[in-house]
């Protein structure tokens, strides 16, 4: 199929110059003479330009590391006056970061916010396109065919002395060995250098860094069989133990470390963090005081593979997808392989470019074969367990418990407030036992004519209460809540509000998650709406709530006014056999 749209696009191109034959017979020998003295690359540009009847541009957004060398191979595309379909052909380049773009492809696609759809995209992996593809809106979207353009090994970064003290260039080294070698071991580099001290490794964001989200998934998933065991949970602890330096991107890595000053300072600021080849290449090139060295893990890559993902959009059109098509052509064709090379990037075939070498810490031969394509499932793992890990949360699960929670949810054989449970509970298990986690349920009539009650008090999950810790008895209690009566949305939210704004913690991120596949029947009377919106807006310091649409009778508009007005971000689970993602996805995007 690939061949015949290429093979269309030619077709164009000869009909062109068959028609600036014709055109030749009128225009006189002293354009054609113009034409031949400007060189033959002029005369064809203005001549295959005559021949186009109107233009197409396609409009590609692309991550901040392959966005610059895109942009310049688009004019240089330009000046070939690439015709398809018999229109003048163009493509606009937008950077974008991915881990953004991977959201807002995973949502209603708002101009306002985000700008005009593209055509195609291109993130820096394709581990943002499976976390995208975990989202219901996205996963129709994204082709079949996912070509690389330029691939870039993840690494494990380490200042030369201390990379040559482990055995590099010649040793076998994973993630697991680093840990297993320092993570129980309080005399850290005593073993190799004395004037080291301990063992600092840095991390940079998985929600937001490439390098960080594949090399977390590595080690996550070591064994690659797409499971997650207790001692793969146990290494990622271990892990967070190490972790002296967190950033949100591997650059402010670099800076910190180019900062440092001279070779002392600079080997006592960090021992290794997760990075790109190309980032590795990059700050080489600067000729810093301490080089680093790239360690390629032995049990298999996670590359950023910069996949080119020409969209099935509800917006694509037959036309731009062709202009987008011929532009790959021309990215992987010798033109643009050779300024993705020259970048730092290797070609999509892992063919290595001339700065590859061990002067600048790189292997040119990659012995270990790229790991299994990522589930879309694994990334969202990856980047909900590190933020339960990693970040201080003071969080009230408010749960509809109302009737018609009771209502199956088709081809699950469970129930929506089954189901409900389940992803409750399994958020629940990500968190640490210094995390602050409460429960309540609610629906008409729970606690004396109230439309809520405590079912466990918040507090930490480690702290012990009468039948186990607070983690063991709210997964206890949680198991047993049962459907009956209305939904009071309305008096439960401002409730649930100004308990969260009184128990605020400062340290900590303050939310409430409201799920709730109704909406507001409170026959008791109480708030309306616009009683509600007033109370939540004058709270004050402010608590978001997170609202969980659930199934397809929950009131979405008044959920979305409901965290609206305090800063938090609504989400939906329209299908609810898919609130499990829905709900991790809501906790861990406000954590």
């Amino acid at each position: 199929m690939r061949q015949a749209q290429y093979a269309a696009v030619r077709s164009h191109r000869r009909g062109g110059r068959r028609r600036q034959r014709r055109f030749m017979r009128f225009v006189g020998i002293p354009l054609a003479a113009a034409i031949v003295a400007g060189g033959v690359g002029v005369g064809y540009t203005v001549l295959a330009r005559t021949s186009c009847d109107g233009q197409t541009e396609s409009s590609i957004v692309a991550s901040p590391a392959t966005a610059p060398i895109l942009s310049e191979l688009s004019k240089s595309w330009a000046q070939t006056a690439p015709v398809v379909g018999g229109r003048c052909a163009s493509v606009k380049i937008t950077a974008k970061d991915s881990a953004e773009m991977a959201v807002a492809l995973g949502m209603a696609w708002d101009p306002a916010t985000a700008g005009a759809p593209p055509d195609v995209w291109v993130p820096q992996s394709s581990a943002w396109v499976r976390r995208a593809a975990a989202s219901t809106v996205a996963e129709p979207m994204i082709p079949d065919l996912q070509p690389s353009i330029a691939r870039s090994p993840t690494v494990i970064a380490m200042p030369r002395p201390m990379a040559e003290a482990l055995g590099w260039p010649k040793a076998q080294l994973t993630w697991q060995d680093l840990i297993d070698k320092f993570a129980s071991n309080d005399r850290g580099w005593a073993a190799y250098h004395r004037q080291w001290g301990q063992f600092r490794l840095g991390m940079s964001d998985p929600a937001t860094s490439t390098a960080g989200l594949l090399a977390l998934t590595a080690v996550l998933d070591a064994n690659d069989d797409s499971e997650v065991d207790s001692q793969e949970q146990r290494s990622v602890l271990r892990l967070k133990q190490l972790m002296r330096v967190y950033e949100q991107s591997t650059e402010e890595i670099l800076t910190g470390l180019r900062e440092a000053g001279g070779a002392e300072q600079a080997l006592g600021y960090v021992s290794a963090f997760p990075a790109l080849e190309q980032d590795v290449l990059a700050y080489n090139k600067q000729q810093p005081a301490v080089p680093l060295a790239a360690i390629y893990p032995s049990n298999g890559n996670i590359e950023a593979d910069h996949p080119y993902l020409i969209l099935r959009a509800p917006w694509a059109q037959p036309d731009r997808q062709e202009v987008a098509r011929a532009f790959l052509d021309y990215v992987r064709g010798p033109r643009g392989r050779e300024a993705l090379l020259a970048a730092g990037f290797r070609d999509a075939n892992r063919r290595p470019g001339q700065d590859h070498t061990a002067a600048y810490g790189l292997t040119p031969t990659l012995k270990a074969l790229p790991r299994a394509v990522l589930l879309p499932e694994a990334v969202s793992r990856t980047i909900e367990t590190w933020t339960a890990l990693t970040r201080p949360t003071n969080l009230l699960f408010v749960l509809d418990v109302s009737g018609s929670m009771q209502a199956e949810v088709p081809g699950t054989g469970k129930t929506r407030l089954q189901l409900a449970k389940e992803a409750t509970a399994q958020s629940i298990r990500l968190f640490p036992d210094d995390a602050r986690i409460g429960l309540w349920a609610f629906s008409t009539g729970q606690n004396g004519g109230q439309d809520y009650r405590t079912v466990v008090s918040l507090g930490r999950l480690g702290d012990p209460m009468s039948g186990g810790s607070r983690k063991e008895v709210l997964l206890s209690r949680l198991g047993g809540l049962r459907a009956a009566g209305n939904t009071g949305l309305y008096d439960t939210a401002a409730a649930a509000h100004r308990f969260m704004v009184d128990n605020r913690d400062d340290a900590a991120t303050n939310l409430v998650v409201l799920l709730t596949d109704g909406r507001n029947e409170d026959n008791t009377g109480g708030l309306n709406l616009e009683q509600l919106g007033r109370t939540l807006r004058t709270a004050s310091p402010q608590v978001p709530i997170v609202t969980v649409g659930y199934g397809e009778d929950a009131d979405y508009a008044a959920l979305r006014q409901i965290s609206t007005h305090t800063g938090g971000r609504a989400f939906s689970s329209r299908e609810a056999f898919d609130i499990n993602q829905v709900l991790l996805t809501a906790i861990f995007s406000n954590t």
